[in-house]
């Protein structure tokens, strides 16, 4: 398992309250190693994460959580999310409303957890086009072939061992070179029957192998309770934006979710639009900088 943090600091903060533009004068971009979850829930009981009540899932936290959000993009090695973000907000989880640096000039890869494939299959089958499968940027599409009925017979596996790198990669008439597609099934996982979920752990392993150093995870709900329940997640920043959805879609996730996976809240502010900004970070880990809300 990656360790906290590349570099030692203080998790220890005062009640100063920072702004974007602190983070902007900071030029250190400081990049931790391990997994930052980032999540945004409305403010009622259910920590609802969208309005079901809507057609179109829509933005609702402040454009300073969003700078926060980018920022936070900007210090990380791959962004990942699970196939139902993608689904509904067709995104690319690049970096956009602030710039890149010099010492960090690519932007992140993204890495999908789809079991069955069935993003990329209606995106081949030109059934829903899925813009993070059309720009060129590199992305990683975790499943298992546990999960297919009968729709494996157009793919082709290669025969690497699992240690190697690039295991369970395949190739099936590709005409997108930058998506990666990783069978995620092995001989002490495989099983009769059909298994719709990875496996975190895996995923982090593949992820290390291939040189990533600092996960974002952003989304959606049974994502990060996947990896909260693992305890991989090394700090989380959550965001509690001052609306209460009509028909909220619940996020079984809770203060004591996040103690269980040995969390603990150190630093909680509001920004000038109402949002309230948490730092949860693991017990005996520092914050990558002693100013806890500086970073990202």
């Amino acid at each position: 398992r990656m360790s906290c943090l590349l570099r030692s600091a203080s998790s220890s903060g005062g009640e100063k309250t920072h702004t974007l533009d602190d983070r902007q004068r900071n030029h250190s971009f400081i990049v931790p190693q391990g997994v930052t979850l980032k999540m945004a829930f409305d403010s009622s009981d259910a920590w609802g994460v969208a309005d079901l009540s809507e057609t179109k899932s829509e933005r609702f936290t402040s454009p300073a959580s969003l700078d926060l959000v980018h920022a936070l993009r900007r210090v990380s090695d791959c962004v990942l999310v699970g196939k139902g973000t993608v689904e509904r907000d067709n995104c690319t989880l690049t970096v956009r409303r602030l710039p890149l640096t010099n010492s960090r000039p690519r932007q992140p890869a993204r890495v999908i957890l789809d079991p069955t494939l069935s993003l990329w299959n209606s995106h081949v089958k030109r059934q829903k086009l899925y813009q993070i499968f059309q720009d060129g940027l590199p992305t990683i599409v975790y499943y298992s072939s546990n999960s297919f009925c009968n729709s494996t017979e157009s793919f082709k596996f290669n025969s690497r061992s699992e240690s190697d790198p690039s295991f369970g990669i395949f190739s099936s008439n590709m005409w997108n070179k930058d998506v990666s597609l990783v069978d995620t099934t092995t001989q002490n996982n495989s099983s009769s029957g059909t298994n719709r979920h990875i496996d975190p752990k895996q995923v982090i392993n593949d992820l290390v192998l291939r040189g990533i150093e600092h996960i974002m995870i952003e989304g959606g709900p049974t994502t990060a309770i996947q990896f909260l329940k693992e305890k991989l997640i090394d700090r989380a920043i959550l965001i509690r934006a001052p609306i209460t959805f009509q028909t909220p879609l619940k996020s079984n996730i809770s203060n004591v979710t996040l103690e269980n996976a040995g969390l603990k809240m150190i630093y909680r502010q509001t920004d000038s639009f109402g949002d309230v900004v948490e730092y949860w970070n693991r017990i005996g880990c520092s914050w990558p900088c002693d100013e806890i809300a500086s970073w990202p």
